[in-house]
């Protein structure tokens, strides 16, 4: 369905979750073509997977990459538009 964009996201540690997105969609299609493969997975098994990341990105209106230690592409999807976050105890 057709989802409201008056909401965040805030991803945390996006130099590592971001990569991920695209890794649980092949990942999850590897296993699955190795058990379709074998026999023991109905070629349907495939229909039901992880969202690619790009249509993953498609839903999101903004969000917000908290990281350490950003990535260049997390840099880039920020357009010059990064803050340095000082906490101390």
């Amino acid at each position: 369905g057709e989802q409201s964009g008056d909401w965040l996201l805030i991803v945390d540690e996006s130099h590592v979750t971001v990569p991920q997105l695209r890794a649980m969609y092949h990942g999850d299609r590897a296993r699955k073509e190795r058990l379709i493969q074998h026999g023991f997975r109905l070629p349907s098994a495939l229909d039901n997977r992880p969202l690619r990341e790009d249509e993953f990105w498609k839903e999101i209106s903004q969000a917000v990459f908290v990281s350490a230690t950003p990535s260049h592409q997390n840099v880039e999807w920020a357009n010059e538009r990064v803050v340095d976050m000082v906490i101390r105890p």
